[in-house]
């Protein structure tokens, strides 16, 4: 068994890196998300040649420095105990840091079991060890000067300060820095590697920089998954699903609205690895107004918004009914159902919602089963049905009613039942595993902005037949029926299912 490990950890970098993750921080693991095997995979090839230029882009908090500079480096020596490592950070305190635990790796009783590397007791600084075959690593800031250095491999770990995102003239400086001495200090330019490892803090900062050449393999992996995705190394396949975490085990939602909430660089670009996407939404739960169902007056405006599922099962979309009253240039969602179900269990709900809130407006997206419900409902008085196509991307759809939202215009009932699966997805959005409480949401709003004085419905409403040669149907008072608008198709006014 112990030769089986042995074995593993010298040839695994994951299984390497959570050995010496133990080491460094007693008490402490290194948890073997999937992310940390795909990452480990790649430097393991620039360990072995296989890869010459990589940048490698993580959130904070993800052991990149660990894995991609400190590993790396003690790695490096454990294969090539002759390779000169030059190791580069934007201050010397985190070069020393750096520095002192590939140090500690070196002289740990496991590493000095599983290899021959050892270090040269006549020059064992903390910033500048060697080991007695003539390698070594020397650690510095990367403005400190480095003439006269050279390696075989050179670590760029966080250049740039996160407070110094916006700080044009030291992005620059750094670029500058890199391309006129410190790509010049490798000792041969053909087989030596380059390894960057930072968060992203703006397009041009040195990883947008260098990806430019085109020739930079480049690992970036947001907090967030945007869209599901499959992440292929050789006998591993790492199947991503839309809105999931790196560490899904240590963020919760408060944490995802905190980091939201930060303004420089912002979310999309340091926790999503994206500078060139404006930040999203930010959305959290604070924005919200709150309000209690039993103090509502009985005489309120009620509109239904129907996002319909594909189909029935786990593995579909869900269909949404939410129930929204208008009170007061107010926006409250006095209830919702949401379930993966069958077409008939859909019906079922919109019949029950119907019946139970009497709205004045149904609103049905046009998609999977909306079609099929809306022909399914039979003209009331005083109902309107509107069958909604949308006609701009669910980001800048919703974008439109930021202002509406932050401003507590849109309030949410106390303890329901529902509310925090609604809050979660909300805060997530776009990179949530769902969008359709929010497609829910967004549809009312778009529509109610542009039917501002709907009224409610009369106490007793009266069946009206559908005429055979379609023409338009007018209500008792004479009415017509409303016109259309972009997007939103008009189907009657007054509605009940038919049987």
């Amino acid at each position: 068994m112990s030769t089986e490990l042995d074995h593993t950890l010298r040839t695994s970098l994951a299984a390497f890196a959570m050995k010496a993750f133990a080491q460094l921080y007693p008490g402490k693991q290194l948890t073997p998300h999937p992310y940390v095997r795909f990452v480990a995979w790649h430097l393991e090839q620039v360990a072995s040649g296989g890869i010459k230029r990589l940048t490698v882009a993580l959130p904070p908090r993800h052991a990149k420095t660990f894995l991609a500079s400190i590993c790396l480096a003690a790695w490096i020596l454990a294969h090539n105990p002759s390779a000169k490592i030059l190791v580069l950070s934007y201050g010397q305190e985190l070069a020393d840091k750096i520095a002192y635990a590939i140090r500690a790796i070196l002289q740990s009783e496991w590493f000095r079991r599983l290899f021959k590397t050892r270090m040269a007791k006549n020059r064992s600084k903390l910033t500048d060890f060697v080991t007695t075959a003539g390698g070594g690593v020397r650690s510095l800031s990367i403005e400190g000067s480095v003439t006269g250095l050279g390696g075989d491999f050179i670590i760029i770990d966080d250049p740039v300060q996160i407070k110094d995102c916006e700080n044009v003239k030291q992005l620059e400086r750094i670029t500058d820095l890199f391309d006129s001495e410190i790509r010049t200090r490798l000792d041969n330019a053909k087989t030596a590697a380059i390894v960057i490892v930072a968060h992203r803090l703006a397009e041009d900062d040195l990883p947008g920089h260098v990806l430019e050449e085109g020739y930079w393999k480049e690992i970036r992996l947001p907090l967030i998954a945007p869209r599901s995705r499959t992440y292929r190394i050789p006998g591993f396949d790492w199947h991503r699903q839309k809105g999931e975490l790196l560490r899904p085990d240590a963020f919760t939602r408060r944490d995802i609205e905190q980091l939201r909430s930060m303004k420089r660089p912002g979310f999309e670009t340091l926790q999503q690895q994206n500078p060139r996407a404006r930040d999203r939404l930010r959305t959290k739960a604070e924005h919200f107004g709150v309000f209690s169902p039993a103090a509502l007056p009985a005489d309120r405006v009620v509109v239904l918004s129907i996002d319909p599922g594909q189909k029935g099962g786990p593995t579909n979309s869900f269909s949404v009914v939410q129930a929204w009253a208008v009170h007061e240039g107010h926006y409250l969602l006095l209830d919702q159902w949401r379930g993966q179900t069958r077409y008939i269990e859909l019906r079922t709900n919109v019949r029950q919602f119907i019946r139970k809130y009497r709205p004045s407006a149904i609103l049905v997206e046009a998609t999977g089963q909306g079609p099929a419900l809306t022909s399914q409902i039979k003209p009331q008085q005083g109902m309107e049905v509107a069958q909604i196509t949308p006609v701009e991307n669910k980001v800048t759809r919703l974008r439109k009613h930021r202002k509406a939202i932050r401003s507590g215009m849109v309030s949410l009932p106390k303890a329901a039942p529902w509310l925090a699966e609604f809050l979660d997805e909300v805060i997530l959005f776009p990179y949530g595993s769902f969008d359709d409480q929010v497609d829910a949401m967004t549809q009312f709003l778009d529509w109610i902005v542009k039917h501002p004085h709907l009224q409610k419905r009369p106490p007793r409403a009266l069946a009206v037949g559908v005429s055979s040669s379609r023409t338009p149907l007018r209500s008792q008072a004479g009415r017509p029926p409303a016109m259309e608008i972009p997007g939103v198709a008009v189907l009657a006014r007054r509605t009940r299912f038919r049987r």
